[in-house]
């Protein structure tokens, strides 16, 4: 009787009113994510953009840029998520009132920031053979080096400047980063049209005038970060004007649970990345078709990012607080917030999914004809795993803000390497065709969910604080 009573009680006002004003609600899950959003949203314009005015320009060059973009993010991931885990230690120590902590790790990850993205400057001559290896046509592959070559040039700002952004985000001062993403995509919006078509005869650089506007962005994002970070911390509190220098032991610190959340999202990555390229086997109308509706289910998927960063924030928070049970709040407040916005993107997809195809055909409808029906039946599938993805998403970032990296890394390799094996094995020996990789890509998303959903109901990540030292809560924060 008291079950049906509780039961009952979630379809009143007051069980709403309350559920939206209380410590880690709604209110405020969304105070804290709606900036955030909107910055990761903005990441998913910018490359949207980049290919929407690709294709335009030559279907050819969206799809080698497409490509291209996909091995390079992948690649990104790892030294991105594990600067981006930054993050984390900010909102422990941030929670526990050890601002004077903060200074030195953010100094760490830029260091990583500068290493690998002059890796990815000097591994340019390898990308070229690297895709024709895989059966690319060698003046597509030239296109996908050379877009390579152009981006890279700012893959040191898009690892260096997760660290400067997670001083802000670690502190829930997430109108910085908010306001920085929309600069940035401006800039990107701005420089896309003119670098690819020209102005009068000048600068027409088509492909890599949308990889090298892609780099400028980043740089000026970087920069900004700093500047800002700098001039938040005039008084030392948080020792970043005097911390800038290697420290051995945060640098460990850092690897040594950062690199785990890194080997998770490259993995996870890596799986979409080798998805991609197989599906490049079936002919590049399969190929586009599947940029278009990656495309467009970021629309979703990124602005979701965002709102898991939001939660692994207030998660890290919560923990170096030592308040768990408003932590496990949390997370369940932010996945049925991100549940509640997926929903509407799966209806918009399911009768509106025209809506959407029309931009990519505005300029080359006779050459998009036969990619706009594949398109359009690939959206239906997007459609049918956007709750999953969703899940996945929000109690990965969960586990990740309470330190259980681990785990993570470990689930995310149980799951994606046997699904990949049983992905080869199907196109290469049995035969199986476009939609046989289709069906495996959203068996693994559900599958991913189901695990860290009910890896974070069980409660083990209680124990992963990296705060050890008795939590000195703030003055009115947390409560």
């Amino acid at each position: 009787m008291k079950s049906d009573t509780a039961s009952l009680s979630k379809f009143s006002p007051s069980y709403w009113r309350e559920w939206y004003t209380r410590p880690c609600g709604g209110r405020e899950v969304l105070r804290v994510a709606l900036p955030i959003v909107i910055s990761c949203g903005t990441i998913a314009i910018m490359n949207m953009t980049d290919r929407m005015f690709l294709s335009w320009y030559d279907p050819t060059a969206m799809n080698a840029s497409f490509q291209s973009g996909c091995l390079i993010w992948a690649l990104l991931t790892f030294p991105q998520q594990l600067a981006s885990f930054v993050n984390t230690f900010v909102a422990q120590y941030f929670g526990a009132g050890q601002k004077e902590r903060i200074g030195s790790n953010i100094w760490q990850g830029i260091f990583l920031g500068v290493v690998f993205g002059l890796l990815f400057v000097a591994a340019t001559p390898l990308v070229g053979p690297f895709f024709r290896a895989l059966g690319t046509p060698r003046d597509v592959s030239l296109l996908e080096q050379k877009y390579w070559f152009y981006f890279c040039l700012g893959a040191v700002p898009a690892i260096a400047h997760e660290p400067l952004a997670s001083f802000f985000t670690g502190q829930r001062k997430m109108k910085v980063v908010m306001t920085l993403g929309i600069a940035t995509v401006l800039m990107n919006v701005i420089l896309d049209p003119i670098l690819i078509f020209g102005i009068g005869g000048y600068c027409r650089l088509g492909l890599a005038g949308a990889a090298i506007a892609s780099a400028a962005s980043l740089w000026f994002k970087f920069f900004a970060y700093y500047w800002l970070v700098r001039r938040a911390d005039k008084s030392g509190e948080f020792g970043f004007r005097k911390q800038c220098r290697f420290d051995w032991l945060e640098m460990k610190r850092l690897l040594r649970f950062g690199s785990m959340s890194g080997v998770q999202s490259m993995m996870e990555n890596a799986f979409l990345t080798v998805f991609v390229l197989l599906v490049g086997w079936f002919g590049v109308k399969e190929s586009a078709a599947t940029a278009i509706a990656f495309n467009l289910n970021s629309l979703m998927l990124v602005p979701i990012y965002g709102l898991g960063v939001a939660t692994a924030t207030l998660v890290g928070n919560q923990v170096g607080a030592q308040r768990l049970d408003l932590a496990s709040r949390a997370a369940y407040t932010s996945a049925t917030l991100a549940c509640a916005f997926a929903g509407v993107f799966v209806v918009v997809f399911l009768t509106m999914p025209n809506f959407f195809l029309d931009i990519y055909m505005a300029k080359n409808p006779e050459k998009f004809a036969e990619i706009r029906s594949i398109a359009f039946n690939l959206l239906r599938i997007v459609a049918v795993y956007l709750f999953a993805n969703t899940v996945n998403s929000i109690f990965t970032a969960s586990l990740r803000g309470a330190g259980d990296t681990r785990f993570i890394m470990l689930a995310t390799f149980c799951v994606s390497a046997p699904i990949l094996a049983i992905m080869f094995g199907g196109v290469i020996w049995f035969q199986q065709g476009f939609y046989w990789c289709w069906s495996l890509q959203v068996s693994y998303i559900f599958i991913n969910a189901t695990v860290f959903a009910i890896r974070f109901a069980g409660g083990e990540w209680k124990q992963k604080s990296l705060v050890k030292q008795p939590a000195k809560r703030l003055k009115g924060e947390f409560a």
